[in-house]
């Protein structure tokens, strides 16, 4: 009969998550193979890229075979034409910084209702479905499972911004011609960021829900928080505190859709209106909302990569 080695090389590698290593002692010191195994097992908990690109391009292509890619260019470039049409007419304001504004307040409402629907079952519906049971038999940690599908729906969601918020902007081109053209490609930007950060709260909210009802109650309550009585409660403090610019510019950091709409306005002529007025002073720039985009996108990948971690699939 074979003699069986359980010390063999590679430490942990390649164990899925609920896996158990076991260090051979008869071979080497505790001392020795502790500290020869603790650079393998802190590598070995963290999300492999190659194995999270794999992922992603599974997720991006299991979405765009459902047609999310295409409803969600047809549904951003159906309202950005019907706007750019809008600008041309003899009543509409023109120039690139009333247009912009205009897709700002759009998009306002609009992308992140979609990020959230695009997100909210990404991984609770494919528990439901018996799909994320079967990806979980792989050789996977389930770390990396939640980044790559947060990373894969990004890619088809930032895509669907940008083609179709930005097929109906070429008509803007054609108008005003390339003068004002920086501002609307910070506007996409900005709209990717945004679209991107509330996708990854979906997944997470996903990640954390034990049923797709409990998940798209979840994403609604976010998208009224967020669009609708965030800002009304931060206009409600700067009214009734003078000098409250500080605690209203932490509420703008705290909101990504106010953050969005900052960081979208800030080269036209309406970011001199509203919140952006009191902000002077605040320190806040457009870099710094930016980041804070950004690092929303972080915090909810890792808050859907610890809930997978601990759901029953």
């Amino acid at each position: 009969m074979p003699e069986r080695r359980e010390g063999s090389a590679g430490g942990d590698e390649g164990i899925p998550d609920g896996g158990v290593a076991v260090d051979d002692a008869r071979t080497a010191p505790a001392e020795t193979s502790a500290a020869a195994s603790l650079p393998a097992r802190l590598a070995a908990g963290l999300p492999r890229p190659g194995i999270v690109a794999r992922l992603a391009r599974r997720e991006a292509r299991l979405t765009v075979r459902r047609g999310w890619a295409l409803e969600l260019t047809l549904l951003f470039a159906a309202f950005a034409l019907l706007l750019a049409t809008f600008s041309g007419s003899s009543v509409a304001p023109s120039g690139y910084d009333p247009v912009v504004a205009s897709y700002v307040e759009l998009a306002t409402y609009l992308v992140p209702l979609a990020a959230l629907a695009f997100g909210h079952g990404a991984v609770v519906g494919a528990a439901e479905r018996g799909r994320l049971g079967v990806l979980l038999t792989l050789p996977v940690s389930r770390a990396e499972t939640a980044i790559g599908i947060l990373a894969g729906r990004a890619a088809v969601l930032a895509s669907a911004v940008v083609l179709g918020f930005g097929g109906p902007g070429l008509l803007l081109l054609r108008e005003f011609g390339l003068a004002g053209w920086p501002t609307f490609a910070g506007f996409l930007l900005a709209t990717v960021a945004v679209a991107v950060a509330l996708l990854g709260v979906g997944v997470a909210i996903s990640a954390l829900a034990p049923t797709s009802t409990f998940a798209l109650a979840g994403a609604l309550l976010v998208w009224v928080w967020t669009s609708l009585v965030h800002d009304l409660l931060a206009l409600g403090v700067l009214s009734a505190f003078e000098g409250a610019g500080e605690f209203v510019a932490a509420m703008i950091v705290s909101n990504p859709v106010a953050t969005y709409r900052l960081l979208a306005l800030a080269p036209t002529d309406a970011a001199s209106a509203g919140l952006a007025a009191a902000l002077d002073g605040s320190g806040l720039s457009t870099g710094l909302l930016l980041a804070s985009l950004l690092a929303w996108v972080a915090v909810a990948g890792v808050v859907a990569a610890v809930a997978l971690r601990r759901k029953r699939v």
